[in-house]
């Protein structure tokens, strides 16, 4: 009796079965998994595609089938075409960058592309990174945890020319403050030029009337605003200047002294927390002028620091005026 081969076709059933009912794909994320030009996870011979999937959750410590989702939806030809280098990949960086599991999992999960990155391609990219912002292993690690796609980029054609520009476009002189700029908010160093950066660079300077050199100080306070849209931003400025009744100069200096108000969502943060000071003291334009003389008064937790604090205080007989709340606010866990 002659041996009986199981068919292409009869593979791609079995697969397809085993990524609709163990792993939760829907038919239509299969289908988009047969990619034209790269391995096809959806041929592999039967058993051969779960025992890579296995492997790889096993190895990353993917808690769920959502997380395993995620892996095949976004790098299936890894898994069809699974070597030894994707285990020495994932081994590097975790020495390398003294990952813990679930840190080492964080990673991959941001940024599946990783996995087929070129371990020699990364290897460059951290060696640059260190030596170029000076940074220890753990600024490093730190630095990629929160920005894993750094990896994936050309240092010669995307990492050192924005670098650059960056330095140049907001007068930053010294390699120290442009590397806290860089720690602060990794992301900047994938923002396009052109279509990003430029247009808010020039925006915040037509804005607030700055100069290179004071819109450099006001983006080393607080980069990841940078991070929103200008759209955005105006939004959050129309509501400060209405909320604390300020003029459009008392708007300017209020957010160059402190832009990370700008990364504050207004329902869930801003508007709460001015309506704290507004309640405790009892007085809308008191508590407008508190916050408008401190700004910080408005990024503060709510339930972590200001309502229990304010509870200690009154639990305490202390008067609640404008200087107890600015020391509510201000005062370091240790001082408080």
């Amino acid at each position: 009796m002659p041996f009986l081969c199981a068919t292409k076709d009869e593979y791609i059933a079995a697969n397809k079965n085993y990524l609709t009912r163990k792993l939760g794909l829907t038919k239509d994320q299969v289908q988009r998994l047969q990619t034209d030009g790269l391995p096809n996870i959806l041929t592999l011979e039967e058993g051969v595609l779960e025992e890579r999937v296995d492997w790889l959750k096993k190895r990353l410590k993917l808690r769920n089938n959502k997380q395993v989702r995620k892996i095949v939806q976004h790098q299936p030809h890894v898994l069809a075409k699974l070597s030894s280098t994707v285990a020495q990949k994932i081994d590097y960086l975790q020495t390398r960058l003294l990952l813990s599991d679930n840190s080492l999992r964080k990673m991959f999960l941001e940024a599946p592309h990783l996995l087929p990155c070129s371990t020699k391609n990364m290897e460059d990219t951290l060696n640059w990174l260190q030596k170029r912002l000076r940074l220890d292993d753990r600024q490093l690690a730190k630095l990629i945890c929160r920005a894993p796609y750094t990896l994936g980029c050309s240092v010669s054609e995307n990492l050192e020319p924005t670098l650059v520009w960056i330095k140049l476009r907001l007068n930053v002189l010294d390699d120290f403050s442009i590397s806290r700029v860089v720690q602060k908010m990794p992301r900047i160093l994938h923002l396009n030029i052109e279509a990003n950066l430029e247009p808010k660079f020039d925006w915040l300077q037509h804005q607030f009337n700055l100069d290179d050199e004071a819109l450099g100080k006001m983006v080393q306070r607080s980069p990841t605003f940078l991070g929103l849209s200008i759209d955005t931003w105006e939004v959050k400025l129309d509501w400060i200047e209405r909320r604390l009744h300020l003029s459009d100069q008392e708007l300017s200096e209020f957010i160059v002294r402190y832009p990370c108000l700008l990364n504050c969502n207004i329902e869930s943060n801003l508007d709460l927390t001015l309506n704290f000071y507004i309640d405790a003291l009892g007085n809308e334009s008191e508590a407008a002028k508190l916050v408008t003389n401190n700004p910080s008064l408005l990024a503060y937790s709510l339930e972590k620091r200001l309502k229990p604090r304010l509870q200690e205080s009154r639990d305490a007989g202390i008067l609640i005026d404008a200087g107890c709340l600015r020391r509510i606010g201000q005062y370091t866990n240790d001082y408080w």
